[in-house]
């Protein structure tokens, strides 16, 4: 048996035991009206339009969820391999990653807790997450974080992106378009696609493929998705010279390279 099942073993048996404390102090600190709290509070500081599930469209969900947590429907708010795999490597990195993150987690870590890389931060998420699992629907875990989720340039919640990015509604985006949207979260600053066309590019790809994968949609559906050249909102800044071209470009043209 190797060292990353030992480990999740390990790991299990103390998230067990951590687990167990929370449920007998749940009254004193309820994790899921913290959390539903929170989240109502960020909406409102953030400017934020929230949606419910039942308006965000279904392929949209599956494309986060299959984007960010595969397992999501079937973990217990934190995935063990993938926590303990993910600390094998802060260990010999010598530093605190964020890989093996479930959307639980990143909800408990975009409300209750702090944005600090500790490892005792880390173990007190994951409990919370599972704490949170037991005490709230999937659905409305995965309501809350498209709707407090930061997606760049200021826009928290999928409505709030589809508006910044595209200038219109979520329920409006096509495939092409929210496949690009769902790819953001991962990494904002670094999937920007008004900073960073070809790594957006590359990312709506991935989730296409995920959608592949996972029988939502065809490889023809999803190559003529990536193939569809995207308008964004904002006005195209040209470098150097060009600069005075730009007021002749009110949307940027993004297509696949």
């Amino acid at each position: 048996m190797g060292k990353e099942q030992w480990g999740a073993r390990f790991f299990l048996l103390c998230l067990f035991l951590c687990t167990a404390f929370l449920f007998v102090f749940s009254t004193i600190y309820p994790v899921a009206n913290r959390v539903r709290e929170i989240s109502n509070q960020k909406m409102i500081q953030n400017k934020s339009d929230f949606l419910p599930l039942q308006q965000i469209p279904k392929t949209f969900q599956m494309a986060i969820v299959d984007t960010e947590d595969r397992r999501f429907y079937s973990h217990f708010g934190v995935d063990p391999i993938g926590i303990v795999r993910s600390f094998f490597v802060d260990l010999e990195g010598n530093q605190v990653s964020e890989g093996g993150s479930t959307i639980t987690q990143q909800l408990i870590r975009n409300t209750i807790l702090t944005p600090e890389k500790t490892f005792t931060r880390k173990i007190k998420e994951a409990v919370l997450s599972v704490a949170l699992d037991t005490f709230m629907s999937k659905d409305e875990i995965l309501d809350l974080y498209v709707n407090v989720i930061y997606f760049g340039h200021g826009a928290y919640g999928a409505e709030r992106a589809a508006q910044v990015y595209f200038g219109k509604p979520l329920s409006s985006l096509s495939l092409s378009e929210w496949s690009m949207l769902a790819g953001i979260p991962n990494a904002p600053s670094n999937l920007d696609p008004y900073s960073f066309m070809d790594r957006a590019k590359a990312r709506q790809k991935e989730v296409l493929q995920h959608l592949v994968d996972a029988h939502y949609i065809s490889q023809q559906v999803a190559n003529a998705a990536y193939q569809q050249v995207l308008m964004l909102k904002r006005t195209l800044f040209l470098p150097g010279p060009l600069q005075d071209l730009r007021c002749f470009y009110p949307k940027m043209l993004l297509s696949a390279s």
